[in-house]
């Protein structure tokens, strides 16, 4: 092995050094780090906005021609807005059931059909007086 050989190993070694340095330090530096994105719990559904959500769907109900941006016009919400609303009652299943509870009473209130089948309630009435039998007083009883 000459020194000339020696030489060239050691420089290849020295460049190979500063190359994989060079290429460490560009991953430390330009590494993409994850982003910390806050879980935040979205805001409760308060009762105001809870019943301006029965009360649009409750008037396209009513008017089957209504759409849900002339119903929340009204109510001078934006479409964005009113579907935030929407998430979070629909993430939270008690909500659910009393959107759905308050949407099949206002169906039965104001149905024709339900309305119609409402069952009457049986009134005792008394039976004609000629179709009464007469009572048999004690003392023919015992003849």
């Amino acid at each position: 092995m000459t020194p000339d050989d020696t030489m060239t190993k050691r420089l290849r070694f020295v460049l190979l050094f500063l190359v994989v340095g060079a290429l460490s330090v560009l991953v430390v530096v330009f590494r993409p780090q994850a982003e910390e994105v806050e879980h935040s719990e979205p805001p409760p559904v308060s009762e105001a906005d809870l019943q301006m959500y029965i009360k649009v769907y409750t008037a396209m109900q009513d008017d089957h021609d209504l759409t849900i941006e002339n119903a929340i016009k009204a109510y001078n919400v934006s479409l964005d807005e009113f579907r935030q609303i929407e998430r979070r009652i629909q993430a939270e299943s008690r909500l659910v059931e009393r959107v759905r509870q308050a949407l099949l009473d206002h169906v039965k209130e104001h149905s024709v059909f339900a309305q119609s089948m409402a069952t009457p309630s049986p009134t005792a009435t008394p039976a004609p007086r000629a179709e009464r039998t007469p009572k048999k007083k004690h003392s023919e009883k015992r003849r």
